[in-house]
This record gives structure tokens, C-alpha cells and sequence, in this order.
């Protein structure tokens, strides 16, 4: 009974000290609901979710600095050139829903130059405005917006080319599996020219032992057509060869550019063209590259016609390149090229040009 008595007791001491302190107890606000940043895996490396929404973004770019050279330069030219990347990513029931935008500004410098005999300063430095070089949407298969022409192809040297540039389009992809995807784009060759589209179609077979990239394309202005294949063989695991074959029936859009002092734009091209390219990965940090591609035939009613009677030349390229990966998301890159032919014959005092450029690319 003592026992009892002293229990109860006990208690309701308790009771009468935790009401005196209840008057002075501090009140603690309930913590707002936050969400952390999770990081989305789907798409690869880099992207995380917007806050809210099941949205993956990843943010992106590069900086580069590349110092080009040609022996008939006056000197060094160098430029700083920078690059933003945004690509956003969802899932749909029609399939992956993408948005893609790629900005870019470049500075090269100016300075002295040359003229009579007498040296002037230009000013300070040449900073470009602001470039957009890519936005579109993907939905499923379908790509609307500016990127690359479907066109665009060529090998992995520095001194090649395969015709096109970035347009304005939209396109269709269709994955038939097994590494096979045929595509067809249509294409705005120029702003209120023409109610008539490119018509560009495209076939891509993926396997093991390497790719094959089938194009084609119909230019409506000047009523011609264009051709071209590029194969990519995995001759060991280390070496990889490329080839290259590409024809115009006359001036078009994709015309693989002709090398008059320095000019390549679209309708300045050749009939055909062949070239091809050795690769040859070293180790996971060093790969050497070799080429060359002949150009035949070059169209006399393009772009250039007027400012020089190109028609009819044959003109040639080789090179070589040196990839280094200096540190993870630091990559140099040493390219050296020679140009000759008929155009550097008749209006480079009948001289080859070599030129180059060496370039650190640091990207994130």
C-alpha cells in the first residue's frame, strides 16, 4: 500500500512540473517541403530532373582555343570560341519528347595589317555576336527546328568535305531495328524563295563491324540532284577505315565546297568526289588520322560564277590529324593539310597551299 501511494504520488508531481514548464515551451515551425535536385539516369550522364516536373535537363558546352596557320598567311591567326548546350528531355506516349538549343560566340583577334607597303592597326578585338547553331524539338521520330542538314556527312579528317550546312527543316526518322533507320527531310533552302522544299532521304545501317550512311537529295533551283555514301569499317579494334563517294548532277545546296581563297558554300561543287581515311587509336589517350580526297569536275554556273571560271577543275586534298585527350574533358587536336589542283594552279600562282591549326577543346 506504501508503495502504491508513493507511485501516484510521484506521477502527479510529474504532471504539476510538466504544466509549469508547458506556459514557457518554445514553438518549433514545421519544416516547408523541399525537393532536392535527383538525378535522372535515363539519358545518360549529366542530367537531372527540374524541380517539379519529370523533365531530365542537361546543361553543357565547350571552350576552345585554336591557333590556325596556311603558308600564305601573313602570320598566326587565333581564335576563342565558346559553346552552350541545352538539351531537355521527357517521356511521352508517342516516345521521347527532346529540346535542344546550341549557342555559340566567338573573339579573334585583330591587329596589324598590311596594305601598300604601309602597316595599319585595325583595332581591338573582333568579338561575333552571339550564333544560334541548333534549336529543335524531337517527338518520337520527328524533328522540327535548325540543326544540320540531313545531308551532312563526311569522314572524320580536318581536311574533307561532304556538302551542307544547318537549315531549317523538318524530318522524319523511322527505326526499322536491327541497326537500320531510313529518314526523309524537308528543307528550307532560303527564306521566301521558294514554295518548293529540299527533298532529302537518308538510309543509316549500324552493326558490329561498322556503319553505312546512304544520302540523296533534290535541289529545286537549279532543278539538280545529289548522291553520296560514306562507309565506316572496323578493320581491328584499333583501326578503322572510312571511305567516301559523293556526285551532283550540277549546282546544289550540298555542294562540297570549292577551295578559291578559302570560299565553300553551297552550289560551289564538284560532279563527284572520292576520298577516304585511316584511323588509328593508339591507346585510350593518342589517336592518328591520315586522308585524302579528290575533288572532280567543279560546276561552272555556281555561286562563284562571275567572280572566277572554275568550271572544269580538278582540284585534290590530304591530311593528317592528332587527337590527344590531355586530361578528362580536355582534348588537343594537331591537323595538317595540303591542297592542290587546278584552282590553286590558276589562282595561287600555281602553288599548293599547306595550312593547319592546333586546337584545345575543353568542354563540359
Amino acid at each position: 500500500m506504501n508503495i502504491k501511494s508513493l507511485l501516484l504520488g510521484s506521477a502527479a508531481a510529474l504532471l504539476a512540473v510538466s504544466g509549469a514548464r508547458a506556459a514557457d515551451a518554445i514553438v518549433v515551425a514545421e519544416p516547408e517541403p523541399m525537393e532536392y535536385v535527383r538525378i535522372c539516369d535515363v539519358y545518360g550522364a549529366g542530367f537531372y530532373y527540374i524541380p517539379g516536373t519529370e523533365t531530365c535537363l542537361k546543361i553543357g558546352g565547350l571552350v576552345r582555343y585554336q591557333i590556325n596557320w596556311a603558308d600564305n598567311d601573313d602570320g598566326w591567326r587565333k581564335e576563342a570560341l565558346m559553346r552552350l548546350k541545352i538539351d531537355a528531355r521527357s517521356e511521352t506516349e508517342y516516345g521521347t519528347f527532346r529540346r535542344y538549343i546550341e549557342f555559340q560566340a566567338s573573339a579573334n583577334a585583330r591587329g596589324w595589317v598590311e596594305e601598300d607597303g604601309v602597316d595599319y592597326w585595325t583595332g581591338a578585338s573582333d568579338e561575333s555576336g552571339t550564333a544560334l547553331r541548333h534549336a529543335y524539338f524531337e517527338l518520337g521520330g520527328l524533328l522540327v527546328g535548325h540543326t544540320d542538314t540531313l545531308f551532312d556527312g563526311d569522314l572524320s579528317g580536318e581536311f574533307d568535305t561532304g556538302g551542307g550546312e544547318r537549315v531549317n527543316q523538318i524530318r522524319y526518322t523511322f527505326d526499322a531495328g536491327n541497326g537500320i533507320a531510313v529518314s526523309l527531310g524537308l528543307e528550307e533552302e532560303s527564306n521566301d524563295y521558294d514554295y518548293v522544299p529540299l527533298i532529302v532521304g537518308k538510309v543509316s545501317i549500324a552493326q558490329g563491324w561498322g556503319s553505312v550512311d546512304l544520302f540523296a537529295g533534290y535541289d529545286n533551283a537549279y532543278e539538280e540532284f545529289a548522291l553520296k555514301g560514306i562507309a565506316k569499317i572496323k578493320a581491328t579494334e584499333a583501326l578503322t577505315i572510312e571511305l567516301l563517294a559523293a556526285y551532283e548532277s550540277g549546282p546544289t545546296y550540298w555542294g562540297f565546297g570549292n577551295p578559291i581563297v578559302g570560299i565553300s558554300s553551297p552550289y560551289d561543287g564538284y560532279e563527284w568526289s572520292a576520298g577516304g581515311y585511316l584511323m588509328y587509336q593508339v591507346n585510350e589517350k593518342l589517336a592518328i588520322g591520315a586522308g585524302g580526297q579528290y575533288f572532280a569536275d567543279a560546276h561552272s554556273n555556281g555561286l562563284l560564277d562571275g567572280i572566277a571560271d572554275v568550271g572544269g577543275n580538278n582540284d585534290w586534298v590530304v591530311g593528317a590529324v592528332v587527337d590527344y585527350k590531355i586530361v578528362e574533358n580536355l582534348d588537343a587536336k594537331l591537323a595538317l593539310n595540303y591542297n592542290d589542283g587546278d584552282t590553286y594552279d590558276e589562282y595561287n600562282d600555281g602553288d599548293g597551299v599547306f595550312s593547319g591549326f592546333l586546337r584545345l577543346d575543353a568542354s563540359f
